[in-house]
């Protein structure tokens, strides 16, 4: 599955955490019940409009919320778990981005 959606590998481990249920997030709770105080360090989330799985209201409110360390990229056009296929070079560069001053 990972092949065919052309999931960039650096987030293959991610993917199967989430699978399993285990990335500490519970999207039908809303941001409210995130521990966002545990978050040091800087997080990019890839989310938008035409996700119909997770609701891009939240993902814009963390974003609002916290913007000394979530920045949000919207991605329009894109299925939920598909953010990276929408628009592969904007995703890349907006990733590299982020990133690049981490290393």
């Amino acid at each position: 599955l990972a092949a065919a959606r052309h999931t960039p590998g650096a987030l293959l481990p991610l993917a199967v955490r989430a699978a399993q249920g285990r990335t500490g997030l519970y999207g039908d709770r809303g941001p409210g019940a995130l521990h966002l105080d545990r978050i040091a360090v800087p997080t990019r989330i890839f989310h938008g409009p035409d996700d119909t799985v997770a609701p891009w209201r939240f993902s814009r409110r963390l974003a609002a919320d916290h913007p000394d360390t979530i920045a949000l990229h919207t991605v329009r056009g894109a299925p939920h778990g598909a953010m990276w296929n929408a628009d592969p070079e904007a995703y890349e560069e907006a990733l590299r981005r982020s990133l690049t001053p981490l290393m």
